[in-house]
This record gives structure tokens, C-alpha cells and sequence, in this order.
């Protein structure tokens, strides 16, 4: 819990306090306020309470650089496929034609 306190902005929550004690001091809405402080603050007479506000000065201890993979896919046509007609093992050549005359026949190619 120390690391993440100290090395990461979550430590800036704890200086919550000091922002609305010092919103409490101002004399203005809150929108002012926010703008006056946050937005190109420039140097006053409270200029040291102003610096102690969260998330004026984060610290910069952990800086983590993450760059995503370039992703690229490409839809390449499919390849025709062609299926050659195989010769069955069958060859009406082989037989004689004496099983012409009966019920029982061997398969033919059509």
C-alpha cells in the first residue's frame, strides 16, 4: 500500500483534505476555483498552500510506455481445388459376358 501510495497518483487522494480546506478559503464558486487552480495557475500569495492541492504536481516515479501491436489480417482468395474422377477398380473389360444372361450382375459404370 506504501508503494502504490508513493509511486503511483493514488497518493493524491490524500491531499483531499487540503483542497476543500482551501476551497473553504476561497471566495468564489466552486468552478472558479477549479479553473483559477487548475488551469495555468500562475504564481500568487498562496502560492505554497496552492502547490500542496492533489494532483497540481503528481509524481512522476513510474512511467509505463505501452504502444499496441500494429493488427493487420488480409482474406486471401481460396485456392480452386480440383478432384480428378478416379478410375473405379471395376472394368467391364474383365468379365466376360457370360453373367449377361443371368439375374446377378457385377456393377457397371454408367
Amino acid at each position: 500500500m506504501m508503494y502504490v501510495l508513493a509511486t503511483t497518483n493514488a497518493g493524491e487522494v490524500l491531499k483531499v483534505p487540503m483542497f476543500v480546506e482551501h476551497f473553504m478559503e476561497y471566495h468564489g464558486s466552486f468552478s472558479e476555483f477549479v479553473m483559477e487552480h487548475y488551469d495555468n495557475h500562475k504564481q500568487d500569495s498562496d502560492w505554497d498552500t496552492d502547490q500542496k492541492l492533489p494532483f497540481i504536481n503528481p509524481p512522476i516515479v513510474l512511467t509505463v510506455h505501452a504502444q499496441l501491436p500494429e493488427l493487420s489480417f488480409e482474406i486471401k482468395k481460396p485456392k480452386e481445388i480440383t478432384v480428378s474422377k478416379k478410375s473405379s477398380i471395376y472394368k467391364e473389360k474383365d468379365f466376360s459376358n457370360q453373367y449377361l444372361s443371368q439375374i446377378f450382375q457385377p456393377p457397371r459404370l454408367s
